[in-house]
């Protein structure tokens, strides 16, 4: 099991499952052994839709979504063989629409065009970060 499912598992626990109840993320990412990727987890868990803000800082919520994945993870470990392959073809994906993006903003020097490069960017550093914890 990755980190993000460990530390959703975790959560599931505290929350009883309960998308009503906020917990502090930090503390919990702290006592799971993870503090160091804090913002990483929170963006990862953040990105796929299993947790939401409250309100007070670095508190959240797991969503509908948080509990059906906490519930396949902790019924077994997933198949890391899967889970990679599917994070790389994600990957590849992603750099193939970089460069063409990239293609696009060397036409295009614009502003806009060079947003759309960085946010492709960001979206494969997290892939790259999900794809670092899965493989062995």
């Amino acid at each position: 099991m990755d980190v993000y499912h460990k530390v959703l598992v975790k959560l599931y626990e505290v929350t009883d499952g309960k998308d009503t109840q906020s917990v502090d993320f930090k503390d919990l990412v702290r006592t799971a052994g993870f503090l160091g990727n804090y913002n990483d987890i929170y963006d990862v868990m953040s990105s796929q839709g299993w947790i939401s803000e409250s309100k007070k800082p670095d508190y959240v919520g797991i969503t509908h979504w948080g509990v059906s994945e906490a519930k396949k993870s902790a019924g077994g470990a997933p198949d890391d063989s899967q889970a990679v392959k599917k994070e790389a073809n994600r990957l590849a994906n992603q750099a193939k629409e970089l460069a063409s993006l990239v293609e696009e903003f060397m036409a295009d020097t614009s502003k806009e065009k060079f947003e759309k490069v960085g946010k492709i960017f960001e979206e494969m550093t997290v892939t790259i970060a999900r794809l670092k914890n899965t493989v062995h």
